[in-house]
């Protein structure tokens, strides 16, 4: 098993969200909270969608929270495992725990601290990884069997901060949380958009365990990737401004690209560079499985 650090004959798959809930089985996205007034019930339209991705599109693994409602809901992830029974894996999302790309209402004031307050800068970061290390214990609590780190630390023009501030503000704390995880067990993949070129050996050197994304846009070329990091899980590459776009040939030459490089007999995860949102076309997903599993026939 990938996660365990073997590499399987072919990818698996899986998308850390999906949003074509409408498209897929009719059910507007609203729905999926309907009744849900507690953190332990898990909707049967949830469950109808996530199973679904299973069944359907063969995801190894699903995401345990629900994204459409701002409570803590580790029960349902219990709930959730129960249900699959061993069909996938149930994963959540730690965004806690280090600093990463701030919002655009906030970004003035994070750089003015960044330079002028370095003392604050890391008070709030060992906040952060108490809140990370808190966030994760629960999850694990709750059953899940790997973790998402979900941190954008690049634009596509390069990180959010520059490699020194990253190695002193960002990977002590980043280091501290991995193996805080790893100590319970269990697996940690960080995604990040953008252009990590800069840093990505520092966050190699953190001990996570995968990297999610490898964003084309972001000039990220996965090729390159795994010629420096060979033994790295790597997830994603399929460029979905290509899958926005529906251009057929080109999802199929980024699927053969991602899949190649990535790649076949290694440590990957067949996904896109983010993850199935809002608006994109749903033929463009079922082409770009499509030429995977033509792909994994052909091994």
């Amino acid at each position: 098993m990938i996660l365990d650090g073997k590499a399987c004959e072919y990818p698996p798959h899986f998308e850390l969200l999906f949003f074509l809930d409408k498209e897929l089985l009719g059910i507007d996205r609203n729905e999926l909270n309907l009744n849900c007034s507690d953190a332990d019930f898990m909707s049967e339209k949830d469950f109808e969608v996530k199973s679904c991705l299973v069944e359907r599109f063969g995801w190894a693994a699903v995401y345990g929270s629900s994204l459409y409602r701002h409570v803590d809901n580790f029960k349902q992830i219990g709930k959730l495992k129960l249900r699959l029974g061993h069909k996938a894996l149930v994963y959540d999302y730690n965004p806690v725990g280090v600093f990463w790309m701030p919002t655009g209402s906030e970004i003035m004031d994070f750089v003015v601290m960044l330079y002028e307050q370095p003392g604050k800068m890391h008070e709030i970061a060992r906040q952060k990884l108490i809140d990370g290390k808190e966030l994760a214990k629960k999850q694990y609590d709750a059953g899940v069997d790997f973790i998402i780190q979900n941190t954008d630390f690049g634009f596509n023009s390069g990180p959010f901060v520059s490699p020194p501030q990253f190695s002193e503000f960002v990977a002590p704390y980043m280091t501290e949380l991995v193996s805080f995880i790893h100590d319970m067990g269990l697996p940690v993949i960080m995604h990040s958009d953008g252009n990590l070129t800069d840093i990505l050996d520092i966050i190699y050197k953190t001990g996570i365990d995968g990297y999610q994304s490898v964003d084309p846009q972001g000039k990220m070329d996965i090729k390159k990737v795994r010629a420096d990091f060979p033994d790295w899980i790597l997830m994603g590459n399929v460029n979905c401004s290509m899958l926005q776009d529906m251009d057929e040939q080109m999802i199929r030459e980024s699927v053969r690209y991602a899949m190649n490089y990535g790649g076949i007999g290694k440590r990957f995860i067949f996904s896109t560079s983010n993850c199935i949102y809002e608006g994109m076309p749903l033929e463009s997903y079922e082409i770009m499985l499509d030429e995977y599993h033509k792909m994994i026939a052909g091994l």
